[in-house]
C-alpha cells in the first residue's frame, strides 16, 4: 500500500496516525522499487527491536545505497502526487476495461480474475503471457482450493493502450 494509498502515499497506516502503540511494516520493494523493509512504530518498540531482536540483530544491514534510494523512493512518493493520481486514473480505466470479462474492482492496483480450476488458471495465464503481458496464475496453496486465479497488477508503466490490449488478450484467452 506504500506509494499507493493515504493522501501523501504513507499506506493504509496513515489511517492510524493519532493511535497509539501501532506498528506498521513497510516493504521496500514494488512501489519504492528497492528490497529490504522498514518496520515503524514506537521508540521503545525500535529499541526492543535493535537490542534484543536476533534476526535483525543478526542479519547484514542494508547498503548506504539501498538506504540513500528507499529514502529518494520516499520522497519521491510525498512530493510527486501527480504519480499517485495518474496510477488511480489508470486503475479506474483498468477496472472499467477489464470487468466485461470478469476482472473484479479493487479499489487498488491490484486486479484478480477468480478461475477458480488451477489447470485453466495457468494455461489462460500462459496465453497472457505469451502476449507479452506479465499476468501471474495464482493457485492453492496460496489461495483456497476452488479460487484460482490471475494477478493483474498495475504499475506505472502501462498505458491505457496497454490496459484496452490486456482485456483483448484476456477475452481471447477464456474462450
Amino acid at each position: 500500500a506504500t506509494g499507493v494509498f493515504g493522501t501523501d502515499g504513507r499506506g493504509l497506516a496513515e489511517g492510524l496516525d493519532g493511535r497509539e502503540n501501532v506498528i506498521s511494516l513497510r516493504t521496500c520493494g514494488k512501489a519504492l522499487g528497492c528490497e529490504g523493509a522498514l518496520l515503524c512504530g514506537p521508540t521503545a518498540m525500535r529499541e526492543f527491536i535493535v537490542n534484543r531482536g536476533r534476526g535483525f540483530i543478526f542479519s547484514t544491514a542494508p547498503s548506504p545505497l539501498m538506504a540513500l534510494a528507499v529514502g529518494e523512493a520516499l520522497r519521491i512518493i510525498a512530493d510527486e502526487p501527480a504519480r499517485r493520481k495518474r496510477l488511480w486514473d489508470l486503475i479506474a480505466t483498468a477496472e472499467r476495461v477489464l470487468a466485461p470479462y470478469g476482472v473484479a474492482a479493487t479499489g487498488s492496483q491490484i486486479l484478480p480474475l477468480v478461475l477458480g480450476d488451477a489447470a485453466r488458471t495457468m494455461h489462460v495465464a500462459g496465453a497472457i503471457q505469451a502476449a507479452g503481458f506479465d499476468v501471474r496464475g495464482i493457485r492453492p496453496p496460496t489461495v483456497p482450493e476452488g479460487t484460482s486465479r490471475l494477478r493483474i497488477s498495475l504499475t506505472l508503466n502501462a498505458a491505457v493502450a496497454d490496459i484496452e490490449a490486456l482485456g483483448k488478450v484476456i477475452g481471447e484467452a477464456l474462450q
